[in-house]
This record gives structure tokens, sequence and C-alpha cells, in this order.
């Protein structure tokens, strides 16, 4: 229901919050949410309701080989709207990019145009490894 909705109002997914607070970030509709700030790289920890995605893991390894610290750990909603990057990963998208969020009406442009270097290196080397 919250995806139909979110459609309807023309947004591409929904950005599901914890149902506790309603301040933490879980996930999107069908994807594991990722934020970059600096050399680190955040996703929400596994429990609760967060699923354990095959694309998250390959993610979360490939950036550690490559040098990111990778925390899972809380994220509030206010610090996915600070961070440097935003992406999505799933086994039907790969690795997105998030260009956009809109929390309680105001619309946040993250501050890239294009994918940066942390989601394109992800994206080629796990496509590399899902095609091989």
């Amino acid at each position: 229901r919250p995806l139909m909705n979110a459609k309807s109002r023309g947004f591409s997914d929904a950005l599901y919050l914890d149902s506790v607070n309603g301040k933490y970030v879980e996930e999107v509709s069908s994807c594991n949410i990722f934020m970059v700030k600096g050399n680190t790289i955040s996703t929400p920890s596994l429990k609760g309701t967060i699923l354990p995605g095959v694309t998250r893991k390959s993610i979360i390894e490939i950036a550690r080989d490559h040098g990111y610290k990778v925390e899972e750990r809380l994220i509030p909603i206010e610090e996915l709207l600070e961070a440097d990057e935003v992406f999505c990963t799933g086994t039907a998208v790969g690795v997105a990019s998030v260009g956009s969020i809109t929390y309680q009406g105001k619309r946040c442009s993250l501050s890239f145009a294009a994918p940066k270097l942390s989601t394109i290196c992800c994206s080629h080397i796990h496509l590399f490894i899902t095609k091989s």
C-alpha cells in the first residue's frame, strides 16, 4: 500500500522508516538502502525487519575489499538526507543511485547529478561477478 501511494504521487519508490520511532531508515520497498559519507558506507543492520539481500551482502564485501569502512547500524532519516550519496541494491535493480528523497513534504536533492565512484565501482564489480 505505501508503494502504491508513493507511485500515485509521482515517486518512483517508498522508503520505509522503523515503526516504533518513525525515524530510522529500514529499506526501500524492494531494495536495501545504503548511504555514503566520506569513506564510510552505512546500511541498516539486519536486526528487525531488514531482509538479508544477496546483492546487499555482495556490495558490503566489495566495498570492504575496496577500502570503504562499512557500518551496519541504525540510520536516522536526517542523517540519510545529509549523505554524500545514497544508493539501493536488489536482485532486480542491481545497484541504483538515488537522486532525491522527499521527507515531510520537502524534497532533498542529493548533491550529485551523476552516480559517484562508489556506486559505479560497486555496480560494475557486482555486474562482473554476476555475469561471470
